[in-house]
Parts: C-alpha cells; structure tokens; sequence
C-alpha cells in the first residue's frame, strides 16, 4: 500500500484587495480538487505549509480558514454519513511540502485516510513594512491519494545543520512610532547571507545522496528532479552535483520563479504539463531552507 500523486496545481499574483497568502491557497486548493476530479468534502486530512501569513497573522491555523473557505467538512460534528477533515500547519519553511507529505503518508499509505490535500503559499504579508522579503506571491496544492501496491512515495529524509542556522534569518519585529494615535506596527525582517544558496546546496547533495545509497539507486536511476525554486538555480546546482543531467529539472514559470514554501508544487506542476512526471520511475524530492533544513524524498511510479 502507498501514497500516490493524484493532482497538482498553483495561483500566482501579488496582494491586491487583501488577496494574500489565503487566497493563493483557496485558488490552488480548488483547482488541484478539480483536476482530480474530487470534492472537497471527501478529503480525509489537509495541512498547510506556507510560512509568510497575510497580515502576519499566528492563530488560528491557516490550515482551518482554508478548511471553511473550501467547505471541506466543517461541521462538528460532520454532517451525518460524512467524516471529518483534520486540518492543521505545518511550518517546516522551504521544507514544508516534503515535511507535510511525509505526515500524510503515515495516513494514507497503510489506509487510514484514503485523500490529502497539501496546500503551500506564501505572500509578502506587510508590504509596507517589510525587509528584505524575496519570495515572489505564490501558492501551491498536491492531492495525495491511497493506492494499492508499493508505487508512490518511498523514503524521506529530513535533517537541519543548526551550525548554518545564522545564515538566513527571518524575524517579526516591533517598531515604535512617535505620536500618541500611531504606537507602532511589526516588521517583517529577513537576512540572508552570501553564503545561503551555496550552503543549501551542499547539505542537500548531501543528504540526497545518502538517500539514493539507502534505497540501492544511482544518479543514472533518477529521471526527474522537484526542487525548491528559492534559492534561485538550487535544483540544477544539486543535480550537477548528484551527476543527473540538468534536462531533468524541469523549468518553472516566471511568475512562479522564487517561490517559498510553493516552490516544489510549482516544478511538480510543470513536470506533469509536460508529461514528464508520467514518463518518470523514480522522482527525488530536494527541498532547502531555514535552519539550514533538508528535505528529501524518493518517489516512485506504479
């Protein structure tokens, strides 16, 4: 038994009229449902990835507004002859996505649940105030779904290098404001240092490589490469290191160039437009960020 990608899919666009980080996750979330031709009261778990909340915002959990937004069981009880939807975040920074699909596999994979929404995205949640924010306004869903057999996903790794851990920074901080009617706001500040993206992409190759040693597979064995789009190039400079052809990464759109916790969904999302997921046996999963955190993950087709 295993879990298997059954669709995906992304929203892009900047904050206008409030629509954030919520709203990328309600547009993504909706038509990766579509795509499998699935509603959202049949989904046994959703969890939410994204990092960077509209407003700054910490309680309640995203995953729950994103819940009610797509009517997925909201009841509580549920309505009579339907279950519930457990919903919660995860916040594992670029590492959300492989992070949440490791937690739904331990539903889904032996049967527990039979359907898992992940949903990701992030957006500049105070323009006027923030610092250094990079990321572009994207968001992203993968439907996980129960299959028989031993296709889908095969093994995960998740390691940090807290020795790395000052190399980006991110932090909500408060800043006074003279006058009596004005008393402050919080500030989003992020730091990176020159020397992030070439650090992720040392402990990924790393932690990567070791994967493929457990599971028995050379680089040869890889046909297809989802990585993190933040740090800008990240996916090819680790397949170079691996030694998997560069024509394996598939490229992502501008509008979904430097995107956060989004970022795999989005190359995950071109591989399937352009039949390549398909055609593939073996998919790794590298995803980088904060900590520094790795994300690994090997998948494999029925």
């Amino acid at each position: 038994m295993g879990t298997c990608i059954e669709a995906v899919a992304t929203a892009h666009g900047g904050r206008v009229f409030g629509r954030g980080a919520r709203h990328l996750s309600d547009v993504a979330a909706t038509a990766c449902l579509a795509r499998a031709h699935h509603r959202a009261d049949e989904l046994d778990l959703l969890i939410n990835a994204g990092i960077y909340k509209d407003h700054n915002a910490a309680e309640p959990a995203l995953a729950s507004i994103i819940q009610h937004d797509l009517d997925a069981n909201c009841g509580d009880p549920p309505r009579l002859g339907h279950h519930g939807t457990f919903s919660f975040d995860v916040l594992n920074g670029g590492c959300g996505v492989v992070t949440a699909a490791q937690l739904v596999d331990g539903f889904v994979g032996p049967g527990s649940a039979r359907l898992g929404l992940i949903v990701a995205a992030d957006a500049d949640p105070s323009p006027r105030s923030s610092q250094g924010y990079a990321f572009s306004a994207a968001g992203g869903a993968m439907l996980l779904a129960h299959v028989d057999g031993d296709a889908g996903f095969q093994r995960f790794a998740l390691r940090t290098f807290p020795e790395h851990a000052g190399l980006f920074e991110a932090d909500l901080c408060w800043r006074p404001r003279a006058g009596l009617r004005h008393r402050g706001r919080n500030v989003v500040e992020i730091y990176e240092a020159p020397g992030f993206a070439a650090c992720c992409v040392d402990r990924a190759a790393e932690v990567a490589a070791e994967l493929l040693a457990n599971a028995a597979l050379s680089a040869g064995d890889v046909d297809l490469v989802i990585a993190s789009q933040y740090p800008r190039g990240f996916g090819a400079l680790v397949a170079r290191r691996l030694g998997i052809a560069g024509e394996r990464v598939p490229e992502v759109a501008a509008s979904l160039a430097s995107a956060h916790t989004a970022g795999p969904i989005a190359a995950l999302e071109a591989a399937f437009e352009s039949q390549r997921f398909a055609r593939a046996r073996h998919t790794l999963f590298v995803t980088a960020g904060a900590g520094i955190t790795v994300g690994v993950a090997l998948y494999r087709a029925g």
